[in-house]
Protein backbone atom coordinates (compact mmCIF):
# COMPACT_ATOMS: atom_id res chain seq x y z
CA UNK A 1 0.00 0.00 0.00
CA UNK A 2 1.44 3.54 0.29
CA UNK A 3 2.87 6.47 2.69
CA UNK A 4 1.81 7.45 1.90
CA UNK A 5 2.04 8.36 2.36
CA UNK A 6 -1.00 9.37 1.48
CA UNK A 7 -0.95 8.76 1.08
CA UNK A 8 -1.46 9.25 -0.39
CA UNK A 9 0.70 12.60 -0.48
CA UNK A 10 0.51 12.71 3.35
CA UNK A 11 -2.36 14.74 3.80
CA UNK A 12 -2.48 15.27 7.89
CA UNK A 13 -5.51 14.70 9.87
CA UNK A 14 -6.42 17.21 12.52
CA UNK A 15 -3.81 18.79 14.00
CA UNK A 16 -3.79 18.84 18.01
CA UNK A 17 -1.27 18.99 20.79
CA UNK A 18 0.54 21.37 22.62
CA UNK A 19 0.44 23.88 19.93
CA UNK A 20 2.72 22.25 17.60
CA UNK A 21 2.36 21.17 14.04
CA UNK A 22 1.15 17.79 13.27
CA UNK A 23 1.81 17.70 9.81
CA UNK A 24 4.67 15.41 9.50
CA UNK A 25 5.52 15.80 5.76
CA UNK A 26 4.23 17.78 2.63
CA UNK A 27 5.84 15.13 0.53
CA UNK A 28 4.82 11.81 1.27
CA UNK A 29 6.46 8.13 0.24
CA UNK A 30 5.31 5.23 -1.10
CA UNK A 31 5.83 1.55 -0.63
CA UNK A 32 5.69 0.02 -3.69
CA UNK A 33 6.36 -3.68 -5.13
CA UNK A 34 5.57 -4.46 -8.51
CA UNK A 35 5.81 -8.08 -9.44
CA UNK A 36 6.72 -8.75 -12.59
CA UNK A 37 5.60 -11.60 -14.75
CA UNK A 38 5.30 -13.22 -18.03
CA UNK A 39 5.57 -10.61 -20.87
CA UNK A 40 2.18 -10.66 -22.09
CA UNK A 41 0.35 -9.76 -18.95
CA UNK A 42 1.51 -7.89 -15.51
CA UNK A 43 0.22 -8.44 -12.09
CA UNK A 44 1.45 -5.41 -9.57
CA UNK A 45 1.30 -5.91 -5.48
CA UNK A 46 1.19 -2.17 -4.60
CA UNK A 47 1.81 -1.38 -1.21
CA UNK A 48 1.21 2.11 -0.48
CA UNK A 49 1.68 4.07 2.85
CA UNK A 50 -1.07 6.50 1.70
CA UNK A 51 -2.06 5.76 -1.54
CA UNK A 52 -3.34 2.60 -3.31
CA UNK A 53 -3.97 -0.92 -2.19
CA UNK A 54 -2.50 -4.44 -2.09
CA UNK A 55 -3.83 -6.27 -4.90
CA UNK A 56 -3.21 -8.48 -7.51
CA UNK A 57 -4.82 -7.40 -10.45
CA UNK A 58 -4.26 -8.77 -14.33
CA UNK A 59 -4.51 -6.67 -16.90
CA UNK A 60 -3.14 -7.72 -20.89
CA UNK A 61 -0.43 -5.48 -22.01
CA UNK A 62 -0.11 -6.43 -25.96
CA UNK A 63 3.13 -4.70 -26.27
CA UNK A 64 6.76 -5.69 -24.12
CA UNK A 65 8.11 -2.68 -24.18
CA UNK A 66 4.92 -1.09 -21.89
CA UNK A 67 5.10 -4.03 -19.49
CA UNK A 68 9.05 -2.90 -18.74
CA UNK A 69 8.26 1.20 -18.78
CA UNK A 70 5.24 -0.01 -16.72
CA UNK A 71 7.34 -2.41 -13.93
CA UNK A 72 9.83 0.45 -14.09
CA UNK A 73 7.97 3.56 -13.51
CA UNK A 74 6.87 1.82 -10.58
CA UNK A 75 10.48 0.39 -9.37
CA UNK A 76 10.98 4.40 -9.56
CA UNK A 77 7.97 5.59 -7.45
CA UNK A 78 8.92 3.01 -5.41
CA UNK A 79 12.63 4.89 -4.78
CA UNK A 80 10.40 8.07 -4.42
CA UNK A 81 11.82 9.15 -7.94
CA UNK A 82 8.37 10.42 -8.55
CA UNK A 83 9.24 12.93 -10.99
CA UNK A 84 10.71 9.84 -13.25
CA UNK A 85 8.13 8.04 -12.26
CA UNK A 86 5.96 10.25 -13.91
CA UNK A 87 7.66 10.40 -17.29
CA UNK A 88 7.96 6.70 -17.70
CA UNK A 89 4.00 6.41 -17.20
CA UNK A 90 4.18 9.00 -19.76
CA UNK A 91 5.96 6.65 -22.18
CA UNK A 92 3.18 4.13 -20.88
CA UNK A 93 0.11 6.21 -21.85
CA UNK A 94 1.63 6.97 -25.31
CA UNK A 95 2.67 3.43 -26.49
CA UNK A 96 -0.59 1.91 -24.67
CA UNK A 97 -3.14 4.84 -25.06
CA UNK A 98 -6.13 2.08 -23.69
CA UNK A 99 -4.38 0.77 -20.83
CA UNK A 100 -5.90 1.69 -18.15
CA UNK A 101 -3.37 0.99 -15.33
CA UNK A 102 -0.87 3.03 -16.83
CA UNK A 103 -2.96 6.43 -16.62
CA UNK A 104 -3.63 5.07 -12.64
CA UNK A 105 0.19 4.70 -12.60
CA UNK A 106 0.65 8.02 -13.86
CA UNK A 107 -1.77 9.94 -11.65
CA UNK A 108 -0.23 7.97 -8.51
CA UNK A 109 3.25 9.72 -9.40
CA UNK A 110 1.61 12.87 -9.76
CA UNK A 111 -0.48 12.71 -6.52
CA UNK A 112 2.80 11.95 -4.95
CA UNK A 113 4.10 15.31 -5.55
CA UNK A 114 1.65 17.01 -4.78
CA UNK A 115 0.12 17.98 -8.30
CA UNK A 116 -3.73 16.89 -7.19
CA UNK A 117 -5.41 18.31 -9.66
CA UNK A 118 -3.53 16.97 -12.68
CA UNK A 119 -3.53 13.09 -10.71
CA UNK A 120 -6.96 13.45 -10.60
CA UNK A 121 -7.31 13.96 -14.44
CA UNK A 122 -5.32 10.63 -15.15
CA UNK A 123 -7.48 8.73 -12.48
CA UNK A 124 -10.34 10.09 -14.71
CA UNK A 125 -9.33 8.75 -17.30
CA UNK A 126 -8.27 5.40 -15.96
CA UNK A 127 -11.82 5.07 -14.72
CA UNK A 128 -13.25 6.34 -18.04
CA UNK A 129 -11.20 3.15 -19.66
CA UNK A 130 -11.68 0.69 -17.05
CA UNK A 131 -15.27 1.72 -14.94
CA UNK A 132 -14.32 -1.48 -12.62
CA UNK A 133 -10.66 -0.30 -12.03
CA UNK A 134 -10.85 -0.48 -7.98
CA UNK A 135 -7.80 1.08 -7.29
CA UNK A 136 -8.23 4.35 -9.73
CA UNK A 137 -11.08 4.97 -7.40
CA UNK A 138 -9.10 4.33 -4.12
CA UNK A 139 -6.35 6.58 -5.71
CA UNK A 140 -8.72 9.38 -6.72
CA UNK A 141 -10.25 9.53 -3.36
CA UNK A 142 -6.74 10.23 -1.96
CA UNK A 143 -6.43 13.28 -4.21
CA UNK A 144 -9.73 15.02 -3.46
CA UNK A 145 -8.50 14.36 0.26
CA UNK A 146 -5.64 15.96 -1.26
CA UNK A 147 -8.03 18.83 -2.70
CA UNK A 148 -10.13 18.73 0.69
CA UNK A 149 -13.13 17.22 -1.12
CA UNK A 150 -14.52 15.36 1.46
CA UNK A 151 -17.59 14.50 -0.07
CA UNK A 152 -15.88 13.23 -3.26
CA UNK A 153 -13.40 11.15 -0.89
CA UNK A 154 -16.36 9.61 0.11
CA UNK A 155 -18.32 8.72 -2.81
CA UNK A 156 -14.53 7.36 -4.53
CA UNK A 157 -13.94 5.12 -1.31
CA UNK A 158 -17.33 3.71 -1.08
CA UNK A 159 -17.00 2.97 -4.72
CA UNK A 160 -13.56 1.69 -4.46
CA UNK A 161 -14.66 -0.85 -1.07
CA UNK A 162 -18.14 -1.80 -3.46
CA UNK A 163 -15.87 -3.30 -5.97
CA UNK A 164 -13.39 -4.43 -4.11
CA UNK A 165 -14.12 -5.23 -0.01
CA UNK A 166 -10.38 -5.64 0.87
CA UNK A 167 -9.20 -1.99 -0.97
CA UNK A 168 -7.01 -0.94 1.75
CA UNK A 169 -6.44 2.59 0.17
CA UNK A 170 -10.52 2.85 0.10
CA UNK A 171 -10.93 2.10 3.76
CA UNK A 172 -8.38 3.91 5.13
CA UNK A 173 -9.99 7.40 3.07
CA UNK A 174 -13.01 6.37 4.36
CA UNK A 175 -11.47 5.94 8.03
CA UNK A 176 -9.66 9.54 7.35
CA UNK A 177 -13.36 11.12 6.33
CA UNK A 178 -15.21 9.97 9.12
CA UNK A 179 -12.51 11.60 11.60
CA UNK A 180 -12.94 14.79 9.52
CA UNK A 181 -16.64 14.86 10.04
CA UNK A 182 -16.55 14.21 13.16
CA UNK A 183 -17.48 10.72 13.93
CA UNK A 184 -14.25 9.09 15.29
CA UNK A 185 -16.15 5.73 16.29
CA UNK A 186 -16.87 4.81 12.54
CA UNK A 187 -13.29 6.52 11.49
CA UNK A 188 -11.85 3.82 14.19
CA UNK A 189 -14.03 1.26 12.57
CA UNK A 190 -12.53 1.80 9.67
CA UNK A 191 -9.15 2.17 10.19
CA UNK A 192 -8.98 -0.96 12.56
CA UNK A 193 -10.51 -2.94 9.17
CA UNK A 194 -7.92 -1.08 7.00
CA UNK A 195 -5.21 -2.78 9.41
CA UNK A 196 -6.73 -6.60 9.65
CA UNK A 197 -7.31 -6.59 5.98
CA UNK A 198 -3.82 -5.12 5.33
CA UNK A 199 -1.78 -5.99 8.24
CA UNK A 200 1.71 -6.34 6.69
CA UNK A 201 1.21 -2.86 5.36
CA UNK A 202 3.23 -0.17 7.48
CA UNK A 203 1.01 2.11 5.88
CA UNK A 204 -2.19 0.97 7.56
CA UNK A 205 -0.90 1.11 11.19
CA UNK A 206 0.62 4.60 10.31
CA UNK A 207 -2.48 6.03 9.56
CA UNK A 208 -4.34 4.42 12.32
CA UNK A 209 -1.43 5.71 14.12
CA UNK A 210 -1.90 9.14 13.22
CA UNK A 211 -5.82 8.75 13.87
CA UNK A 212 -4.77 7.75 17.65
CA UNK A 213 -2.53 10.61 18.02
CA UNK A 214 -4.11 13.65 16.38
CA UNK A 215 -8.16 12.86 16.87
CA UNK A 216 -8.23 10.53 20.03
CA UNK A 217 -5.04 11.86 21.59
CA UNK A 218 -4.45 8.46 22.57
CA UNK A 219 -0.52 8.25 22.78
CA UNK A 220 0.21 4.45 24.07
CA UNK A 221 -1.85 3.50 20.84
CA UNK A 222 -0.11 5.69 18.67
CA UNK A 223 2.95 4.72 20.15
CA UNK A 224 2.18 1.07 19.53
CA UNK A 225 0.53 1.50 15.48
CA UNK A 226 4.06 3.76 14.74
CA UNK A 227 6.14 1.08 16.01
CA UNK A 228 4.40 -1.65 13.62
CA UNK A 229 4.59 0.56 11.02
CA UNK A 230 8.43 0.96 11.35
CA UNK A 231 8.99 -2.32 11.94
CA UNK A 232 7.00 -3.03 8.94
CA UNK A 233 9.14 -0.18 6.50
CA UNK A 234 11.88 0.97 8.46
CA UNK A 235 13.35 3.01 5.72
CA UNK A 236 10.48 4.95 5.09
CA UNK A 237 11.51 8.64 6.87
CA UNK A 238 8.43 10.12 7.08
CA UNK A 239 7.44 7.26 10.01
CA UNK A 240 10.27 8.57 12.18
CA UNK A 241 9.10 12.12 12.00
CA UNK A 242 6.09 11.02 12.97
CA UNK A 243 6.50 9.19 16.01
CA UNK A 244 9.03 11.52 17.01
CA UNK A 245 6.09 13.94 17.11
CA UNK A 246 4.45 12.09 19.58
CA UNK A 247 7.55 11.84 21.67
CA UNK A 248 7.75 15.68 21.47
CA UNK A 249 4.14 15.85 22.68
CA UNK A 250 4.66 14.02 25.33
CA UNK A 251 7.47 15.93 26.19
CA UNK A 252 9.20 13.02 28.50
CA UNK A 253 11.52 11.78 25.77
CA UNK A 254 13.24 14.10 23.86
CA UNK A 255 16.58 11.83 23.42
CA UNK A 256 14.16 9.59 21.74
CA UNK A 257 12.62 12.32 19.40
CA UNK A 258 16.00 13.20 18.72
CA UNK A 259 17.31 9.74 17.32
CA UNK A 260 14.52 9.32 15.46
CA UNK A 261 14.53 12.70 13.52
CA UNK A 262 17.86 12.11 12.48
CA UNK A 263 16.76 8.87 11.26
CA UNK A 264 14.48 10.50 9.17
CA UNK A 265 17.10 12.76 7.59
CA UNK A 266 19.59 10.42 6.92
CA UNK A 267 17.21 8.30 5.47
CA UNK A 268 16.17 11.36 3.36
CA UNK A 269 19.20 11.88 1.60
CA UNK A 270 18.87 9.16 -1.39
CA UNK A 271 16.72 9.81 -3.01
CA UNK A 272 16.39 13.51 -1.44
CA UNK A 273 13.01 14.28 0.18
CA UNK A 274 13.99 17.93 0.97
CA UNK A 275 10.14 18.40 3.08
CA UNK A 276 11.52 15.53 5.29
CA UNK A 277 14.20 16.99 5.37
CA UNK A 278 13.05 20.62 6.50
CA UNK A 279 10.25 18.98 9.03
CA UNK A 280 12.91 16.98 10.59
CA UNK A 281 14.92 20.18 11.70
CA UNK A 282 12.15 22.22 12.23
CA UNK A 283 11.83 19.47 15.07
CA UNK A 284 14.91 19.37 16.17
CA UNK A 285 15.00 23.16 16.81
CA UNK A 286 12.19 22.69 19.15
CA UNK A 287 14.70 19.77 20.96
CA UNK A 288 17.65 22.16 21.36
CA UNK A 289 15.26 25.42 22.79
CA UNK A 290 13.41 22.76 24.85
CA UNK A 291 17.08 21.43 26.51
CA UNK A 292 18.30 24.85 26.64
CA UNK A 293 15.52 26.20 28.75
CA UNK A 294 16.08 22.47 31.19
CA UNK A 295 18.64 20.89 30.29
CA UNK A 296 18.06 18.58 33.09
CA UNK A 297 14.93 17.31 31.24
CA UNK A 298 16.71 14.37 29.69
Amino acid sequence: MILLVAACSDVPLDKGGEGLDTDATTESETFLEPQPTAKSEVVIRSNPTATSHPTIEKETVSETESVSFYINAFNLMGRGEYVDAERTFTTVTELEPGFARGWDGRGQSLMLQGRFEEAMLDFDRAIELKPNLAIAYANRAMARIGLEDVDGAFRDATRAVELDEESVAGQLVLGRVHATKGDPEKALEWFDIAVATGSDDGATWWWRGRFFRDVLGVGHLALDDFNKAIELAPAQAALYIDRALLYIQADTENELARADLEEAISLAQDPKLPSIIERANELITVLDQRDAQDPKQN
